[in-house]
């Protein structure tokens, strides 16, 4: 429509220049003119067509064609994210009524979902009781049960297997099950099956001892591989018991390592993953991310700033994992300044007895793995995490995302990219008591990117490498913005 505009403008310019002329000709056959009257004459003209030029250009920018860039911006949020998103403009446009059919257009739209949704209410409880039964069954094993993909990546647990693992870290959703032991065991009993499968198509037990990771106890483990109804291998089912069943029936407590009361431990649909290729051409939909947030002691890590609260939110196949977070304290080794305290509340007495930074970080790091980060403001939190780096026996070399970026890719017209901002464009509400710390801006982080992954995916940025060379050329034009 801007370019239609654009067009018009031009013909209607071309059309004064046209009868500018003419006059001109007339001025020329009709009256005796000068020389210096000409040059008056045309500059007179020139002047006042250049004036008439930016006028109209100025008028159009500011009442047409700016607030149909930010409309277009906030389409995109409506069609991907927010179906009942208001349209944000500036007074004075020259839209009319457009802003307001769209709004319609997508509540029209979102009541056309709702009538979906409540279609397949029934469906969905039933799959919930029969999810709950087998949570049920899993949940009162004595007996720890792990299933995993052939890549030894967990879709499901139960507490029993938790508590035995609980000295070797913590369990979670995707995570490599070999890293909980202390040698190859698994892997090997693993290949046995799968030959012995491959060769005389019937599926055997494997039964053996392996030692967790910290653990001063063998296991007994039992391995069955998980056979499609075509007869293919999608998985394992790893069983383990203790020779002493009372040294797994308590509960770790403290720290990141509490286990919510009913996490969500299963997921299915990784037996459905083909290989990856490599991880810049992985789609975004497929990969697992922690969006993560820190808390300091003031906004100069290079001068010196202490973390002195990190926190991280797991996501998986498109959800947020309520149960599988992380959250720490963090003793800066000095005292709080006062108007650090005033922002985010906390103070000397909470961080008395909580690790050091190279301890904090190594937990997190081992909770993050693989997955990629993403982080709000990206720069400043990772910032803290590599000045520790060179302390500590580890690096965080994940990949990174960045929702400041990533929002100005999708919405280059709209002004306002904080937290707030964008989670109020894009239906993500966060509460008043969690703003400001570090779980409750990772939850509103981790919100907000899911919601991005749709109009990234609309704009053809469907790939992790598509995405970070979306936020590194906007890095590039603030970087620049900021020298002029």
């Amino acid at each position: 429509m801007a370019r239609r505009v654009l067009l018009l403008f031009a013909a209607a310019m071309s059309l004064l220049l046209l009868g500018l002329f003419a006059w001109d000709v007339w001025l020329l056959i009709y009256h005796d003119l000068n020389t210096v009257e000409l040059i008056m004459l045309f500059a007179v003209q020139g002047i006042a067509v250049l004036a008439l030029v930016f006028a109209i250009a100025a008028l159009l920018e500011v009442r047409l064609l700016r607030p149909l860039r930010m409309l277009t911006d906030q389409v995109r949020v409506l069609a991907n994210a927010d179906l009942e998103h208001r349209m944000q403009l500036p007074e004075g446009h020259a839209l009319g009524k457009l802003p307001a059919c769209v709004e319609a257009l997508g509540l029209a739209l979102a009541r056309a979902r709702h009538d979906t949704s409540r279609a397949m209410v029934s469906a969905a409880e039933r799959i919930d009781r029969r999810s709950a039964r087998l949570e049920a069954i899993l949940r009162d094993l004595s007996e720890g049960v792990v299933v995993c993909t052939l890549e030894h990546r967990i879709v499901l647990f139960n507490q029993a297997a938790a508590g035995l693992l609980r000295r070797a870290g913590v369990i979670g959703l995707h995570r490599s099950i070999t890293k909980f032991f202390a040698d190859d065991t698994i892997n090997k009993s693993l290949h046995r099956l799968l030959d012995l499968y491959r060769h005389h198509r019937r599926s055997e037990i494997e039964q053996f001892e392996v030692m967790p990771v910290k653990g001063s106890i063998k296991l007994v483990a039992r391995l069955v591989l998980v056979i499609e109804s075509d007869k293919s291998c999608a998985g394992y089912v790893l069983s383990l018991s203790s020779p002493d069943p009372a040294s797994h029936s308590e509960r770790h407590v403290g720290g990141a390592s509490v286990l919510a009361e009913r996490p969500e431990f299963y997921d299915f649909s990784l037996f459905d993953r083909p290989a990856a290729p490599s991880l810049l051409d992985r789609s975004l939909a497929e990969l697992d991310y922690v969006a993560f947030d820190t808390e300091t002691t003031g906004l100069n890590p290079s001068n010196g700033d202490e973390i002195v609260q990190i926190a991280g939110v797991r996501i998986v196949a498109g959800r947020v994992l309520t149960g599988d977070e992380f959250d720490m304290l963090v003793n800066p080794g000095f005292s709080i300044p006062a108007q650090s305290i005033r922002y985010h509340g906390i103070t000397d007495d909470m961080v008395s007895a909580a690790p050091k930074a190279c301890e904090a970080l190594k937990r997190f790091h081992s909770y993050v793995e693989n997955a990629v980060l993403v982080a709000h403001n990206a720069a400043f939190d990772m910032k803290f995490l590599k000045l520790k780096e060179p302390d500590c026996d580890f690096s965080f070399d994940q990949a990174v995302l960045d929702t400041l970026l990533l929002s100005v890719a999708l919405q280059p017209n709209l002004t306002a990219h904080s937290l707030d901002a964008i989670a109020l464009r894009f239906g993500v509400h966060i509460p008043a008591e969690e703003r400001h710390t570090a779980i409750g801006d990772a939850r509103a982080t981790a919100e907000i990117f899911l919601r991005m992954l749709d109009a990234l995916t609309a704009q053809g940025i469907d790939t992790l490498g598509k995405a970070m060379e979306a936020a590194n050329e906007v890095y590039e034009v603030r970087r620049l913005q900021e020298r002029f």
